[in-house]
């Protein structure tokens, strides 16, 4: 009952649905727009700028929205008043993460549905491309939750917000080389390698360029460590990746306010 409830309330968002008209008129630009010049390869014409550009917009737009959401609530106070339901918190959280997900995952499939029909691309492609933003949006998601519970205001939630995308999307390739570099030479593409399960949005854009093109796109350097990506077994250990941090900032997010609502019970 309470999750049909989170469920239509984020339906009937305004946001939404400029999402999905976004999203369709994104994908069909970016698709039309690589066609349009047939000397260029499949993967580099087409699938490239759409990794590229839903890499960058859309963590940046699910983080804002939840945290922004989770700042109003914690704004408004109306998160104490939840606080006195004999509902726990970790499920108020898990119901208003899942109905956004949900949301966002229909407004996706929306999108890609409609771009496929004016847009050539091979179905397989166009699959792997709707799991990646899924992904980003399942990791982004939890991330904006998070962030907006401990930003308690909606300003502090945006800020923290732009922040860490400009981190994790934006600096981080330059923090990643500037790290690796302080390493021994032997160590440094293993080091890379692990250091990629540190920032989810860099794991699935490794991932889906492993999957839609071939490990060498990465050098023969880290063609050997990375090429299983592209394998069933990588698609797999990237999910339980991005599934395990979910899970942490899900009961992160539930203990910061269980112990607030302790607090001001006492």
């Amino acid at each position: 009952m309470l999750w049909r409830i989170e469920w239509s309330r984020t339906l009937r968002q305004k946001e939404s649905y400029v999402f999905l008209l976004a999203w369709v008129l994104t994908l069909v630009l970016l698709g039309g727009l690589g066609q349009a010049i047939p000397v260029a390869t499949a993967y580099t014409n087409v699938s490239a700028t759409l990794v590229t550009v839903i890499g960058l917009v859309l963590p940046l737009l699910v983080m804002l929205t939840t945290a922004l959401q989770w700042g109003n609530e914690r704004e408004s106070k109306r998160m104490r008043l939840v606080s006195t339901f004999t509902v726990s918190m970790r499920r108020v959280v898990w119901m208003r993460y899942s109905a956004f997900l949900a949301t966002q995952g229909l407004i996706i499939t929306l999108a890609f549905a409609l771009a496929s029909f004016l847009v050539s691309m091979p179905l397989e492609t166009w699959f792997v491309l709707w799991m990646y933003a899924f992904g980003l949006t399942a990791y982004g998601a939890a991330i904006g939750t998070f962030i907006g519970v401990v930003g308690r205001t909606r300003l502090r939630a945006v800020l923290l917000s732009f922040i860490v995308w400009v981190v994790l999307v934006l600096l981080w390739p330059t923090l990643l080389v500037a790290t690796i570099a302080w390493l021994p030479y032997g160590s440094q593409a293993s080091a890379m390698v692990g250091l990629l399960f540190l920032n989810g949005f860099e794991l699935l854009r490794v991932w889906v360029s492993s999957v839609l093109s071939a490990p060498d796109l990465f050098g023969a350097v880290y063609e050997t460590f990375i090429g299983w990506l592209g394998d069933p077994l990588g698609s797999l250990t990237v999910s339980i990746a991005i599934l395990s941090v979910v899970f942490v900032l899900w009961f992160g997010t539930a203990w910061l306010l269980r112990q607030e609502g302790r607090h001001d019970s006492a």
